[in-house]
């Protein structure tokens, strides 16, 4: 390497596409930034090592990749002495990194929370484990009995089986400070007040944004699972002109745009059904999302993309993120002027908001827990989409009985939703 000073280390995704099945790859490649020369990192193989395999893209590099590529520009060409070979590498060193990165001196100026923090620590960890696996490296500094296994068992229900199985991990070796901070916290009780009136708020100043929010609150789907949302993906079923069955088919990602960047992630294949009582309202932003579609001239989109930035692309998580945030800002706004107004669920809702975040999967935790105080834990796990459960469609046949019984705790789920909001729904 002529120049250190030129190079840096980036990450880099490989999209390929056969007999229209999409796959993802991940690299770190070393880049010469005065002359865009790039070459293969050898580090990329830790992406490919088995216990990372089975693991998401997403998972990869937003869990493992982006810490590990911080802290190879770190220790590299970022720290006042630079080390000359990743066999020098200590566990201060390590330790030093990840204390600037908690503080903001790393990867953004604001105090990490202590779960990213931790997270971080972890995957950091991981790879210092997998240089000490692979002889080549010869660390000089980190050798094995550095390194203690933890195994936890845990349960995982397979339909009406429970499986009890064991994971072994590998204990963190670097301590850190915890910033202790609640303020970045997420929010993972959120009120059906503040679930609802967000979408309210949606429709208000970002009408793009209604319906795949219901999506994430009325089906517990994942940010990435809404960003690859497509026609082709919906299934309903509306016996005497009101559904009853609203499937999602997730189990293959799409290619949902011509420059070939990914729009989302699965994070488990499956066909997911939107829980029912929810179908009223989620009904009337479908059909007020096609309508907005149709308006802004996306309706015929190539890939079939129903969630739209505006570029005219179908929306990446990152800009999804974005737009989110932004509206939970105007939520936080609303909610305190009810406040003050002494509306009593926005008195105790604000601090909710002002002291924790309400993100994209907080809304999977107000999902979980309306459908765990109304139906057994099978079913729950089945809604979430925590399995693989095709064959789920039975559950959802066309008898007269199922019919009564979905208008029942759909016409609960209204009378609810009015006196929360005001608003009637139009079913």
């Amino acid at each position: 390497m002529a120049n250190p000073s030129q190079y840096r280390y980036v990450l880099r995704e490989y999209t390929l596409i056969k007999n229209e099945n999409v796959k993802w790859y991940i690299f770190f490649l070393l880049e010469n930034e005065e002359t865009l020369e790039v070459k293969i990192s050898e580090y990329t193989d830790f992406f490919y090592e088995k216990e990372l395999m089975n693991k998401s893209i997403n998972t990869k590099k937003n869990n493992y990749g982006n810490i590990v590529l911080m802290f190879l520009n770190y220790v590299f060409f970022d720290r006042d002495t630079p080390i000359e070979s990743i066999r020098n590498i200590t566990e201060e060193i390590g330790t030093e990194f990840l204390n600037l990165y908690t503080y903001g001196g790393i990867g953004g100026t604001i105090t990490k929370s202590n779960g990213t923090i931790l997270k971080a620590r972890s995957s950091l960890t991981s790879f210092y484990y997998w240089l000490n696996s692979k002889r080549r490296y010869n660390l000089k500094y980190i050798v094995p009995s550095m390194f203690i296994s933890v195994t936890r068992s845990y349960k995982r229900t397979n339909n009406v089986d429970i499986n009890h199985l064991e994971r072994t991990t590998i204990k963190p070796i670097f301590k850190v400070e915890l910033p202790n901070s609640t303020s970045n916290q997420r929010l993972e009780k959120p009120s059906e007040f503040l679930a609802y009136n967000l979408i309210k708020i949606a429709k208000q100043y970002d009408a793009m944004m209604a319906f795949p929010i219901a999506l994430e609150a009325f089906s517990g789907m994942r940010r990435g699972e809404v960003c690859q949302m497509a026609q082709q993906r919906i299934i309903i079923t509306a016996p005497y002109g009101r559904s009853i069955n609203f499937v999602i088919d997730l189990r293959h990602e799409l290619m949902l745009r011509d420059d070939g960047r990914r729009t989302g992630e699965i994070k488990r294949p499956r066909i997911q059904l939107v829980y029912e009582a929810f179908l009223p309202n989620l009904d009337e932003l479908y059909r007020d999302h096609k309508f907005i579609l149709h308006q802004q001239g996306y309706d015929n989109n190539k890939f079939g993309a129903l969630i739209i930035g505006n570029n005219g692309k179908a929306m990446s998580t990152d800009r999804y993120a974005e737009r989110f945030n932004n509206l939970v800002c105007r939520l936080t706004k609303r909610v305190m002027e009810m406040a003050n107004q002494n509306h009593y669920q926005a008195s105790l809702d604000i601090n909710l908001l002002l002291n924790y975040k309400m993100t994209p999967h907080s809304l999977r935790f107000f999902f979980t827990q309306y459908v765990a105080r109304r139906e057994n834990t099978h079913t729950l796990a089945m809604y979430r989409g925590d399995l693989n459960l095709n064959t789920a469609l039975t559950y959802l046949k066309d008898s007269a009985y199922k019919t009564d019984y979905i208008h029942k705790i759909q016409n609960s789920f209204i009378e609810s939703y009015y006196e929360l909001t005001g608003h009637n729904l139009t079913v």
